[in-house]
C-alpha cells in the first residue's frame, strides 16, 4: 500500500514539475548564452494560461 503511494506521488511530481524543468534547462542555455532572459516567468505564466 506505502509502495503504491510512494510511487503514483513521485510519478505525479515528475509530470507537474515537468514544464518548470524544461524552463529551467532553457534559461540555464540562454544564460550560458550571453542572453538575459528576464521574462521566463511571464512567458512559462503566458503558455499555461494560452495552452
Amino acid at each position: 500500500m506505502l509502495l503504491t503511494f510512494l510511487i503514483g506521488l513521485l510519478a505525479a511530481t515528475l509530470r507537474v514539475a515537468t514544464p518548470l524543468i524544461f524552463a529551467t534547462i532553457g534559461e540555464g542555455l540562454t544564460e550560458r548564452a550571453g542572453i538575459l532572459n528576464l521574462g521566463i516567468e511571464g512567458i512559462m505564466f503566458f503558455g499555461a494560461f494560452s495552452g
